[in-house]
């Protein structure tokens, strides 16, 4: 019987079954965040240059979280695809830099106090209560000056303490109910009530306006409500106490590039003070021994205060102008110029005595309380 023989087939021969190659799935590219009433800079680049010389405590965070609470992606590049660039009023790393790159490339550019007025609660409509006394309005609430400050901002003063309320400012000093009115408001809030409590500093910084509603000058109150922003509050409290309890001559000389002028004690004392102003936001104050007023301690003292504030009052310095300078103080610390405070001084002794003409601001405390 004839045997079969079969041929094997080589590795080579067989065809291998090919596998389908899976194709690759192509990526998923994630849609720009969309815009909504709780992040309405959702999708935008922000960026952030220096530091916000002043920043409103009741944010309770920093000038980029805030940004990145209402959406916005936080970057330190800069490039064409940025929507905003903030730049603080003080240096920080980069900054010069950042300007120039940001102006050459076209992009949206805020200064601080536009990002703040950007941010700032809307307080339309929104019903305020005291409780307690106020460095800033020592007379408190028959003074003028917490009202116009609530209504400069759109805000309503009631003497109400109900579930209607939406802020209660409590001031620094003691006041008559102060305690049983925080109370009463603490309950309300334990039962559901939308009320915030502030104290003085952060009432001071809601209601401040870096720009007024109205067109035209600053008033006054709108004045030091932006004030308080930009020096020591308890200082600016007790010029503010100092105008308001006394008359005072106020001998000073003011040009486009500085204010000087001198102050005398309230003290009784007799001591009398040479202050100074730069429009540059250099400032010094000293004694007749041409040693440093004991009240600067890095910082501007009262008696320079006074004079700034005194000369806005009485219409001698326009308010604007006064807030401008005083501004530009922030981050500076004293300086002396003996021989500015010596021929002041000399001045003055003069004009107490009849041998120089130079006629004093007279100011008058009721001024200071019709605000």
């Amino acid at each position: 019987m004839a045997r079969i023989r079969v041929k094997a087939k080589t590795k080579s021969a067989v065809k291998a079954k090919a596998k389908p190659v899976a194709k690759a799935k192509p990526k998923k590219t994630k849609a720009p965040a969309k815009p909504t009433a709780n992040k309405p800079w959702a999708g935008q680049r922000w960026a952030f240059f220096g530091e916000l010389a002043v920043w409103p405590a009741y944010h309770g965070t920093s000038p980029e979280g805030v940004a990145a609470r209402r959406g916005a992606l936080i970057t330190d590049t800069l490039d064409e695809r940025i929507d905003t660039v903030v730049f603080g009023n003080l240096r920080g790393t980069g900054r010069a830099e950042a300007q120039k790159k940001a102006q050459k490339l076209g992009l949206k550019i805020l200064d601080e106090a536009a990002y703040r007025e950007l941010v700032r609660i809307d307080l339309t409509g929104k019903r305020f209560a005291f409780a307690g006394g106020f460095d800033c309005s020592p007379a408190g609430l028959s003074d003028g000056l917490l009202e116009k400050m609530v209504t400069a901002a759109g805000g309503v003063v009631t003497a109400d303490i109900d579930d209607k309320l939406d802020y209660l400012a409590i001031g620094h000093r003691r006041g008559d109910k102060k305690i049983a009115t925080v109370n009463k408001a603490k309950k309300l809030v334990e039962a559901g009530a939308p009320i915030t409590l502030l104290e003085e500093d952060a009432f001071l910084d809601l209601v401040r306006l870096d720009t007024p509603k109205a067109a035209g000058e600053l008033d006054f109150a709108g004045f030091i409500s932006q004030l308080y922003g930009h020096v020591d509050k308890a200082k600016l409290g007790r010029a503010l106490d100092m105008l308001r309890k006394d008359r005072f001559q106020l001998y000073t000389k003011l040009d486009g590039e500085r204010l000087v002028g001198v102050v005398r004690s309230q003290s009784g004392s007799g001591n009398v003070y040479a202050s100074w102003l730069g429009f540059d936001g250099h400032y010094g104050c000293a004694q007749p021994d041409l040693e440093d007023c004991m009240g600067l301690q890095g910082e501007c003292c009262k008696h320079l205060m006074v004079l700034v504030v005194g000369l806005a009052r009485t219409g001698q310095m326009p308010h604007g102008q006064a807030l401008q300078w005083m501004e530009a103080t922030a981050g500076k610390g004293p300086r002396k110029n003996d021989e500015l405070c010596a021929e002041t001084f000399i001045q003055y002794k003069g004009a107490e005595a009849g041998e120089v003409d130079w006629r004093p601001t007279e100011t008058i405390p009721e001024d200071f309380y019709a605000v």
